[in-house]
């Protein structure tokens, strides 16, 4: 079982190919022609600084641990990391995936400050730092972000940590139909409203807008009703109605059930487009429509659907030609980072 850091460079040395693994929540990601390389013993936190708000943490550490650590002192993960119950925190960041509340600070790469790697020739070294000022140039921590693991291997992540709000209130505004939800969340998005999460629900008798507000008990009943009447008066829904403000609520792939899951990357303006081509598959759209879930038996047909379309998504759950849905990407510097560290072509 690898548990080391040596270890894990004894293992690059000792194989051709090699393909590395977390806590294996993201099966569809794990079906390679080549020998695991099991992060799942590397776990532990190494240093935590609540008062500089940083946290180091070896790259198997199950997310659970990490946000119960951080949740003892008031604070949280503000990039909201997906499957908090089943991931590692290496998993996570490498395969680039928050959840709902990353609406209102941004995704793993925005705080990601820096790691320590093995690259494909199985040399050992840090990238980044553990403060959040540093020095200017290439940041190779936030390009590992969403790499799969391709480009080198991540062993320590140093993240920054944001102090949590202690209550929340969601609102649920329902329209006629999936147009007339998105105009609302353009609305919505560009209001001076600072919300904590923003989604889009599509359904079979109209859609819904699902938002988040968070703060403090003195303030936050007054702000929610500013925020319902804005609402109201500006998108007209046809009902509003206070959800009950339960983590199931702002988990995102909750209830997509299928063979396949899927995160696609999208704009909210190809987003009527894409619910077109997917809508006999269950769906979810995050960030004000900037990201889907989608849901469904079959990844190729899904993966043709966004090929047609030029969207680009990753197959989370499920069996298809490639995790990587859709229409393919060609990035120069990419293919430049990976002849750097990883000239033997070791790492898939």
């Amino acid at each position: 079982m690898i548990a080391s850091e040596k270890q894990i460079r004894e293992f690059v040395g000792a194989h051709d190919r090699l393909h590395v693994r977390g806590l294996g929540s993201k099966p569809a990601l794990h079906q390679v022609d080549a020998p695991i390389l099991d992060m799942s013993a590397l776990g532990g936190i190494v240093d935590y600084q609540p008062q500089e708000f940083t946290l180091t943490v070896r790259a198997g550490t199950p997310l659970r641990e990490v946000i119960d650590a951080l949740a003892e002192q008031g604070q949280y993960l503000p990039f909201d990391p997906l499957l908090p119950d089943s991931a590692s925190i290496g998993g996570t960041v490498a395969s680039n995936l928050s959840g709902s509340r990353r609406h209102r600070f941004g995704g793993a790469r925005d705080f990601v400050l820096g790691a320590a790697v093995v690259d494909g020739a199985g040399q050992a070294y840090t990238v980044g730092g553990k403060v959040v000022k540093n020095a200017a140039g290439f940041d190779l921590a936030k390009f590992l972000v969403g790499s799969l693991g391709r480009y080198a291997i991540l062993t320590e992540l140093t993240v920054k940590v944001f102090p949590d709000v202690p209550q929340f209130r969601s609102l649920r505004f329902r329209y006629a139909n999936l147009a007339d939800a998105l105009t609302a969340s353009y609305a919505i998005n560009s209001s001076h409203f600072d919300l904590d999460a923003l989604d889009i629900l599509p359904g079979a008798d109209g859609a819904a807008v699902l938002a988040r507000l968070g703060g403090f008990s003195d303030s936050l009943p007054a702000r929610a009703e500013r925020f319902r009447d804005f609402v109201a008066k500006t998108t007209a829904p046809q009902h509003i109605e206070g959800s009950k403000d339960e983590l199931s609520l702002w988990d995102c792939v909750a209830g997509l059930g299928g063979a396949c899951l899927a995160k696609v990357t999208l704009a909210p303006r190809q987003l009527l487009a894409l619910d077109a081509a997917v809508d006999k598959a269950q769906r979810r759209y995050i960030l004000a429509g900037n990201i889907a879930f989608v849901a469904c038996e079959d990844a190729d047909w899904l993966g043709d659907a966004l090929a047609g379309l030029g969207l680009r998504g990753l197959l989370l759950r499920g069996g298809a030609r490639s995790p990587l849905l859709g229409a393919p990407l060609e990035n120069v510097l990419a293919a430049r980072v990976k002849a750097t560290l990883d000239p033997l072509g070791k790492l898939v």
